[in-house]
């Protein structure tokens, strides 16, 4: 019972770390951009993107890539989405999350045949 309790506080504390909102910053006008950050599901950027603003904004870039389950720091099997934003009058246009980066190649199996 207690493994199941223990898993179960696990899984809730890693899910806390699926989805990040960046710092925001000043892009080359001046203009306050945020950035969003999560996995499995490109909707997550777009509710923080919602979230963080309070009303329209616009989306200036978007890209996945492929990382770990809890970083995206080298390939690995989950996909990343990466959304960069900025509050205010919309254009309309949705991101696009194109690929970006290295694709991630799961390890093959060896048959390993010890000869006598």
């Amino acid at each position: 019972m207690f493994r199941y309790l223990l898993l179960g506080i696990v899984a809730v504390a890693l899910s806390g770390c699926m989805e990040t909102a960046g710092p925001a910053f000043n892009g080359p006008s001046g203009t306050p951009l945020n950035t969003a950050k999560c996995s499995y599901s490109s909707t997550g950027c777009l509710k923080q993107a919602a979230d963080m603003c309070r009303g329209p904004y616009q989306i200036l870039d978007s890209d996945s890539h492929s990382g770990g389950l809890v970083a995206d720091i080298l390939p690995g099997p989950v996909t990343w989405y990466s959304l960069t934003y900025q509050c205010g009058p919309s254009d309309g246009k949705l991101p696009t999350f194109a690929f970006r980066g290295q694709q991630y190649i799961p390890p093959t199996q060896v048959d390993v045949t010890i000869k006598r």
